[in-house]
């Protein structure tokens, strides 16, 4: 059945390529089952009779029972074939007795008549066509030889289409098809299961991709090139695959790697269907991904994967996706919240671009890396908490869908900080303050910081890293929540714990993913306890310290590269490794608060409740304690206060008993091992 063939007639009408295999395989088993079991069952005359009026030699116009007729008809007509199946059978140049095989394979998948019928012709409880039986059936019907060593290496089963199953020896194994690919090639083109359509999205992408596009798709559609790697954020990965797709002309189909890999015969699927396959892959530090090959079959596939890892292809591209310019983002914010169809049927006069949220645009789009995707993700997250609490989109409404986008893929290792931290929570000694103040400002002006300086300096990483040391207590993590609320960024705390692994490798990976993560949401990262990181390397003679001085090294150089923002936390300096102070942008180190700052502290904590302003000043001068024990002694003094149960709404200011914030002042001292100080057991005796 090699094309070209001997064409039909113009007058022959067009057979659907479903209805004439189906008509096939009927026709073939029940002329099969007279040569070989001379009196055939019931069956086989239940399945020539279960599609009346679409049987094989009326759908060919070849006389009835004439079983060589029927085979010239359809080597006549299987070249003029529309749709997958055609397209199949012309690229692998299937012989009639391959294209039965196949057509045996599918339609087993969806007739039972078909399934008892095989049933009678093989060995008890095989199902699915043996290898034996359709090696008889080909030289049977068709005079050719299909034996059970070729079909490991049959072009069928190279590129996906049919699948060998079993372990015994060959002849008793089975042939079968996925049934999703046979219903594919039966016209039925829904997206297969572990896969979605991939909408082409008007998101904002960097300008310097989108003038790539027309060359790109251009390699694509004359096979220049097979395989097209985007690397960066996956949001914006993704959104550039969909955009590349529209230009090729071809619908994309999103999937994970390990779905295709897990899958061979979705590479003949998208090949009959028409998808661009655009795969979401996470590689680590070192891992390398080889793509199968179908060596029967060319299907080109777009890639998204981070920036870490290797990945093995021919003829393949790979994009790193830049990050929007400032101009980019804001024109991505206006775009996202421009007015729409409803906003425009509004009676109100304001739009979005009137509001709070376009007014501090400009400051927004400076320090919030951002790319077009989750901009535009965000924007309508913003206009739906707006529109449910009848209210104009403000930045309040953009802190919290901020707070919550993505979320769920960092949740993994580390855990979101929500609380918002005033300008009157974070008490700081003044020339600390302005420490503070230098670190946000550097924070905000990252993206900005080298325009007009040198060549030197011509395209250094936007990335921030500050180290804050500390006693516990010391408001460390306190200010780290300041910075995320001034910058209205998310805090994400890393859980170390969940971070580090026994395994070698995973641990890197890990960082890697995180890193990665953070990047995409410009999310400000917040590593407790560095010094279990960055401690004092030693000099590497066993093979543990050589590996934690490596994994160290490593967190360093990603570190460096991540354009985000990451606060790193020690309760001592001295633990950290000198080496590393170079590539700190920013150390503060929060002193045991004084006297004044513990004043305002306390004054802090208490607000109305303050039982008198004299012990307020009293415990400031003589109780040392930082602030994190401070707010421990008022929330428990808060919690022992004899008016606490019975409490009523009106109480709420009502002032915390002094005996109860004495005593809750000495179980903290207790608990942290230190003896109160005499003026506080004497204000016990006499409160």
């Amino acid at each position: 059945m090699n094309a070209p063939a001997t064409p039909v007639p113009q007058s022959a009408p067009h057979i659907d390529g479903a209805r004439l295999s189906r008509a096939f395989v009927h026709a073939g088993i029940a002329h099969f089952a007279k040569l070989s079991l001379g009196a055939p069952s019931a069956v086989f005359d239940a399945l020539a009779a279960s599609h009346a009026g679409e049987d094989l030699a009326t759908l060919l116009d070849t006389p009835r029972d004439d079983w060589h007729a029927a085979c010239v008809a359809l080597a006549r007509v299987a070249p003029e074939l529309r749709g997958p199946l055609g397209r199949l059978l012309a690229d692998l140049q299937l012989q009639l007795h391959e294209w039965f095989a196949l057509a045996l394979c599918g339609e087993n998948e969806s007739s039972y008549l078909l399934n008892l019928a095989l049933a009678e012709l093989q060995s008890p409880g095989a199902l699915r066509p043996g290898l034996h039986l359709v090696a008889a059936a080909s030289d049977a019907l068709f005079g050719a030889q299909l034996p059970p060593l070729a079909l490991p290496n049959h072009r069928l089963v190279r590129a996906g289409v049919l699948d060998v199953v079993g372990d015994g020896p060959m002849p008793t194994r089975t042939l079968a098809v996925t049934p999703e690919l046979w219903a594919l090639l039966c016209g039925d083109t829904s997206a297969w299961r572990d896969t979605a359509p991939l909408p082409v999205s008007d998101a904002v992408l960097p300008q310097s991709f989108c003038e790539q596009l027309p060359s790109l798709a251009t390699m694509l559609r004359t096979g220049a090139t097979r395989h097209v790697v985007f690397r960066g954020a996956r949001a914006a990965g993704l959104a550039a695959a969909a955009r590349l797709a529209a230009a090729v002309g071809r619908p994309p189909l999103q999937m994970e790697a390990a779905t295709w890999t897990r899958q061979p015969a979705l590479a003949a699927a998208c090949r009959y269907a028409g998808w661009l396959p655009a795969l979401a892959l996470e590689l680590g530090p070192g891992e390398r991904h080889v793509l199968p090959e179908h060596p029967a079959l060319t299907v080109p596939l777009l890639l998204v994967t981070g920036r870490d890892g290797a990945i093995e292809a021919p003829a393949l591209v790979e994009i790193d996706l830049p990050p929007l310019t400032t101009q980019e983002r804001r024109d991505a914010w206006r775009s996202a919240l421009a007015s729409n169809d409803q906003t425009s049927d509004e009676t109100s006069s304001e739009r979005p671009g009137d509001t709070q949220l376009e007014t501090r645009l400009r400051e927004f789009a400076g320090h919030a890396l951002l790319d077009g995707p989750t901009v535009h993700t965000l924007a309508e997250r913003v206009r739906l908490d707006a529109q449910v609490r009848g209210e104009t989109p403000g930045l309040a409404h953009l802190r919290r869908a901020r707070a919550g986008f993505g979320s769920e893929r960092l949740r993994q290792l580390a855990q979101p900080v929500t609380r918002e931290v005033g300008p009157d929570e974070l008490v700081l000694p003044d020339e600390l303050l302005e420490r503070f103040d230098a670190l946000v400002a550097r924070c905000r002006q990252r993206e900005s910081l080298s325009d007009g300086l040198g060549a030197s300096l011509a395209d250094p990483a936007p990335g921030v890293r500050a180290l804050f040391c500390g006693e516990s207590g010391a408001g460390k993590t306190l200010a780290a929540s300041r910075l995320a609320t001034l910058l209205g960024a998310p805090l994400f705390r890393v859980d170390l714990s969940a971070v580090m692994n026994k395994y070698i490798g995973e641990s890197e990976k890990n960082l890697g993913r995180l890193l990665d993560e953070a990047a995409a949401l410009d999310v400000l990262l917040l590593i407790d306890e560095a010094d279990a990181l960055f401690g004092r390397r030693g000099e590497g003679k066993e093979t543990g310290e050589r590996y934690a001085n490596m994994l160290t090294n490593f967190l360093l150089t990603r570190i460096e590269q991540h354009p985000g923002i990451v606060v790193l936390t020690s309760n001592n300096r001295g633990r950290i490794d000198s080496a590393f102070t170079r590539r700190f942008d920013a150390i503060i180190e929060f002193p045991p608060p004084g006297v004044a700052e513990r004043l305002r502290i306390w004054q802090s904590h208490l607000g109305q409740r303050s039982p008198d302003a004299a012990l307020c000043r009293q415990l400031a001068s003589y109780c040392t304690l930082p602030g994190g024990h401070i707010r421990n002694a008022v929330l428990q003094a808060a919690a022992l206060d004899p008016a606490a149960a019975g409490k009523q709404a009106g109480d709420a200011t009502r002032p915390i008993a002094a005996e109860q914030l004495v005593a809750a002042l000495i179980d903290e001292y207790r608990k942290i091992g230190r003896t109160p100080p005499p003026q506080l057991m004497h204000a016990r005796g006499t409160s």
